[in-house]
């Protein structure tokens, strides 16, 4: 720190008054002086506060905080940043549900005003007691931005605070921009006025949200393009996958606070409230998100989708009960006074013991018949992939060819057999390794090529001959047919078939008499199966009957 005013003891002092103003206790360190992200940047795009949840740790910038002539509200500052952990949002469960219904109101938005709406719920309770600390903070922020032009929102937001605070319109927002902003938004102020008197009177946080979206619609822009910067903002952790797999799976707990919002007019046809397809909910939350992780957080969270997909076809059941029922007697003892009479095997007593039953009765007891660890004649399973341009891409709209795979693949995953994928299309197919468990294969099944189609007869007759003993299964549609049309490769494919346990075409068509005449050679052999779906809403059930009677019986 360049300056000896933020002593430990006044920091530790006004820690002490932060906590005592929620009265909380909370389970993180007292505050330590901000490390700039960048040595070389400017202090003033620092954040002003925030907290490390994986260090569990306050930082402040106590350099900019005294350059914004706010030194004296450092007290208000840590209040604000353990109000975000105590209460609001508190939990990040809570953060990514509100993320997540934003985008539903505000598709497109580039950034999140979720911290914002925190804001002003933490504020209004500090304020209540030191309002002027907030205020030098704002005032402090714009002086320190250059006194440049004040977009919209925040303009909108600083009035907010003038009226919840009975300050003066100008203590906080610029003079010189409050009458062009009334000319080019005219009511703001008086919009201002009821934002505070109505916000804060709302009796639940998610009408409260969908009064905030509503209102600050008008002052946000384009919504690909708006961003903003508050002198407290960004100082609320993103959520974690689980996190966001929960929130996309809330949108019923919002439909009567939805019903509510139209019925009071907060909503009219210009928000669209219907809730979007998974796949798209998906893609709106995490792609305006920021830096690389957002690609890793979206794939796990399509697939996470189609392993709920997959549970609606397959019912998981464990190889061998935790504590297996006992049903098999043991060798026949002589029962002895003192022993369990309910161990007595009548029957076998009177059949062997005749007219000395009742006197020398014979026991057996049960013992559990333990199933074997894994379940035994269940093949590993090659799965052959079409994910040509015909098909969507499997993270952006479902795909029901990858939801088969899915299926066949959990299937046999569950039976401890192991799965092989091969993704192909028109050049270079991927090839897994062989997969144990299930979240390894769903990974690789939800990758996509695009473009033509053409089936990688060289790798099957490759992988028949490595493993001549495994159930390979080709999921496509009529373009199979065409690839399999030369004489070359109907010989490939009837050599694999007879190199494998057996291999099954399932394929998407409308006319299966086709098919038969197509594959006639390849359906000679004993090993090869055909099975068709006429429509692609069928992949889904269709694999899972297959999978049941491949790997069932």
């Amino acid at each position: 720190m360049s300056t000896s005013r933020f002593t430990p003891e006044h920091i530790a002092g006004c820690w002490r008054d932060a906590l005592a103003l929620w009265d909380v206790q909370v389970r993180l360190s007292p505050p330590e002086p901000h490390v700039p992200f960048r040595p070389d940047a400017d202090h003033a795009n620092e954040p002003l506060a925030y907290i490390d949840l994986t260090k569990r740790q306050v930082f402040v910038h106590f350099e900019l905080l005294e350059s914004m002539g706010a030194a004296d509200s450092l007290m208000a500052v840590l209040a604000h940043e353990i109000g975000h952990h105590a209460r609001f949002p508190h939990t990040l469960g809570w953060d990514a549900e509100l993320r997540v219904m934003e985008q539903r109101l505000l598709p497109g938005l580039k950034q999140s005003l979720t911290n914002l709406f925190y804001d002003l719920q933490v504020n209004e309770f500090v304020g209540r007691t030191h309002p002027e600390d907030l205020c030098r903070v704002y005032r402090g922020f714009q002086r320190t931005q250059g006194g440049g032009e004040v977009s919209p929102m925040f303009f909108f937001y600083l009035a907010i605070y003038e009226e919840l605070w009975g300050r003066e319109p100008g203590d906080l927002v610029p003079r010189a921009a409050m009458a062009p902003m009334e000319e080019r938004f005219p009511g703001l102020r008086a919009e201002a006025r009821m934002f505070a008197q109505t916000f804060y009177a709302l009796p639940h946080p998610r009408l409260q949200f969908l009064y905030f979206c509503a209102t600050f619609i008008r002052y946000l822009g384009k919504l690909d393009e708006t961003t903003y910067t508050l002198p407290l903002g960004d100082d609320v952790s993103l959520p974690d996958v689980d996190d966001w797999d929960s929130a996309l799976q809330s949108g019923g707990r919002w439909e009567d606070a939805l019903e509510e919002a139209r019925a009071k007019g907060w909503l009219d046809e210009a928000h669209d409230t219907k809730a979007p397809d998974a796949l798209d909910h998906i893609n709106r939350v995490t792609q305006h998100l920021p830096g690389t992780g957002r690609g890793k957080l979206r794939r796990a969270l399509v697939a996470r989708h189609y392993r709920r997909l997959v549970d609606q076809h397959l019912l998981k059941l464990p190889s061998a009960p935790s504590k297996p029922e006992p049903y098999l007697r043991t060798t026949p003892e002589a029962w002895e006074y003192g022993d369990d009479p309910s161990a007595i095997d009548w029957t076998l007593t009177v059949l062997t013991q005749g007219h000395l039953a009742a006197v020398s009765p014979l026991r057996r007891e049960l013992e559990a018949d333990v199933p074997p660890a894994s379940e035994l004649g269940v093949p590993s399973v090659e799965l052959y992939l079409d994910t040509s341009g015909s098909m969507p891409n499997p993270d952006a709209q479902l795909n029901t060819m990858t939801l088969a795979a899915q299926v066949l693949s959990a299937s046999a995953l569950r039976k401890q057999a192991k799965v092989r994928g091969i993704i192909y299309s028109h050049t270079d197919p991927k090839l897994s390794p062989w997969m144990y468990d299930e979240e390894t294969a769903r990974e690789f099944l939800l990758h996509y090529i695009g473009g033509g189609t053409m089936f990688p007869f060289d790798v099957l007759g490759t992988l028949s001959k490595e493993r001549p003993d495994a159930l390979r299964v080709i999921i496509s549609d009529s373009d199979f047919l065409s690839n399999v049309a030369t004489d070359e490769h109907m010989k490939m494919l009837v050599e694999a078939t007879r190199r494998s346990r057996l291999l099954v075409a399932l394929l998407a068509l409308p006319d299966e008499h086709r098919a038969r005449q197509a594959l006639a050679p390849a359906l000679k052999e004993r090993n090869f199966r055909l099975v068709v779906v006429k429509w692609l809403s069928d992949f889904g059930p269709a694999a899972a009957a297959l999978s049941q009677a491949l790997l069932e019986k």
